[in-house]
């Protein structure tokens, strides 16, 4: 600050605003960013245009005035102590503070828009009672001091205990308060609420004290924005580590890889759209060799939709190791689902049983896209079963018993193959589907699955994936 004084005392308002900015930028800048440096010069602007004209005589009402190095000091020392901290509560405490002692004012109020409720919420005081802070609501639509700062005026009131503008005078002459200004807190555009300074006799508050109330308010707003926005950063980091966590869990939920199996070879996708969600495929060891499986598609994506795919998971894998019938064993798991999901949340299901003496798949289809099984150049859509799970708790559900071949494919997949959609707003479709599994009908299980997946990913071409992805190929083995 001392290098300031010797430039400010040169007449010509010129050479003194370029000293300011000069020095501004110097000190500013030194900050937390670019905002402070943008906010000081706007303020030095302010300043110099209004404390460049010729002093007039102070009557008695008028405080002694704020020169210009009062002000560019104010304006500088506040600037770095804003810039020093990102704390939102020391941000005001210390802006209120700071504007009070440098307009050598009685009290000073910072009031935060609520843009939900439009109410003026207090954020910040220095030297205001309890009492008068909690005197009620600030309601901008029935309050023309804040209602004209908000839209960008700074308000002067003579005496607020008289002023018919103010909303609770009794309370403000009860507190000892006289004249007062009000200005708006607006940095880019943006404005985030007022700040009034209050003095304790009657004031005329002059051209150079509003200007200074202005720029003060400027370089809070810059500060509560960013900081506001450095919340908003750490908020959706602390969200994205914590569905990173989440999908790490579900992950752990699906199989690293397939069992083995005396006469059926497995190969396996799953590709969510997002970190978690709602597909899911497993396998069961059942007594004597068995294997149960499973894949399905629960309501929705994200949180609430790996939570219902975990609720739906448990469910099945309890009921499957002590049912021996796949009907009981899906409507075990429905009467649960129902039990204890909301009317738009189910599930669609696929619960199957490979025996391991004969060639059999035993299933049960609850409402999921039916699974394809490719023998010869002939299709077979797997669709015995019953409605989706967790909407009706009675439903009963069919069974059917597939003997398998040497040779033949099944393609289990979720609906995420056949709604992947391109540009153009086509979806991938089961015929396109099919023709995917004719063509890669001959290579291994894994590498198959995979094929049909960048099928569905050259159709989409560059168009985000929009839902979950899951495929798993059974091949049955040829005879030796």
């Amino acid at each position: 600050m001392r290098n300031v004084a010797p430039q400010l005392k040169r007449s010509s308002s010129n050479y003194l605003y370029a000293a300011c900015l000069q020095q501004g930028n110097a000190i500013v800048g030194t900050g937390s960013g670019d905002k402070f440096t943008i906010a000081a010069r706007h303020s030095i602007s302010i300043i110099i245009s209004v404390t460049s004209k010729p002093n007039e005589t102070p009557s008695p009402t008028v405080a002694p005035p704020v020169t210009p190095l009062d002000a560019l000091a104010g304006i500088i020392d506040l600037s770095d102590l804003l810039a020093g901290t990102a704390d939102l509560s020391v941000i005001l405490s210390q802006t209120a503070q700071h504007v009070a002692r440098l307009l050598n004012a009685k009290a000073c109020g910072i009031r935060l828009l609520n843009e939900e409720t439009g109410e003026l919420v207090i954020a910040a005081a220095h030297n205001l009672s309890d009492t008068y802070i909690n005197k009620g609501p600030v309601l901008v639509h029935n309050n023309p001091v804040d209602l004209a700062a908000l839209g960008g005026e700074t308000v002067y009131i003579a005496d607020v205990a008289s002023d018919p503008r103010v909303v609770y005078p009794a309370q403000a002459r009860a507190e000892g308060l006289v004249s007062g200004v009000c200005a708006p807190m607006t940095y880019r555009g943006r404005t985030v609420g007022v700040i009034r300074v209050y003095a304790g006799k009657k004031r005329e508050f002059k051209a150079q004290d509003q200007a200074l109330l202005r720029s003060a308010g400027t370089h809070a707003a810059a500060g509560i924005i960013e900081a506001q926005l450095l919340e908003e950063r750490r908020t959706t980091e602390r969200h994205r580590r914590q569905m990173s966590y989440a999908g790490d869990i579900q992950r752990r939920m699906i199989p690293d890889r397939p069992p083995n199996h005396p006469f059926v070879v497995f190969g396996c996708v799953y590709n969510p759209s997002l970190d978690v969600g709602g597909d899911f495929y497993d396998f069961i060891e059942l007594p004597a060799g068995t294997i149960g499986f499973t894949i399905a598609d629960v309501v929705g994506k994200g949180i609430p939709a790996a939570l219902l795919m975990a609720s739906a998971r448990s469910a099945l894998h309890a009921f499957a190791v002590n049912e021996r019938e796949v009907t009981d064993v899906m409507a075990s798991v429905n009467r649960h689902m129902c039990r204890d999901t909301l009317l738009n949340e189910f599930a669609t299901i696929f619960y199957g049983i490979f025996d391991a003496d004969d060639r059999v798949l035993r299933y049960v289809n609850g409402g999921h896209d039916p699974p394809l099984l490719l023998r010869g150049d002939e299709f077979t859509e797997l669709d015995a079963g019953g409605m989706v799970i967790g909407v009706e708790p009675e439903l009963i559900f069919d069974e059917e018993v597939v003997t398998l071949e040497p040779g033949d494919v099944i393609v289990f997949y979720t609906d995420g193959v056949l709604d992947a959609m391109n540009f153009q707003g086509e979806h991938f479709g089961r015929k396109r589907l099919r023709e995917s599994i004719r063509k890669h009908r001959d290579l291994a299980p894994n590498v198959f699955a995979e094929q049909i997946k960048w099928d569905t990913r050259r159709f989409a071409g560059l168009a985000p994936q929009t839902d979950d992805i899951t495929i798993v190929v059974a091949r049955v083995k040829q005879t030796t």
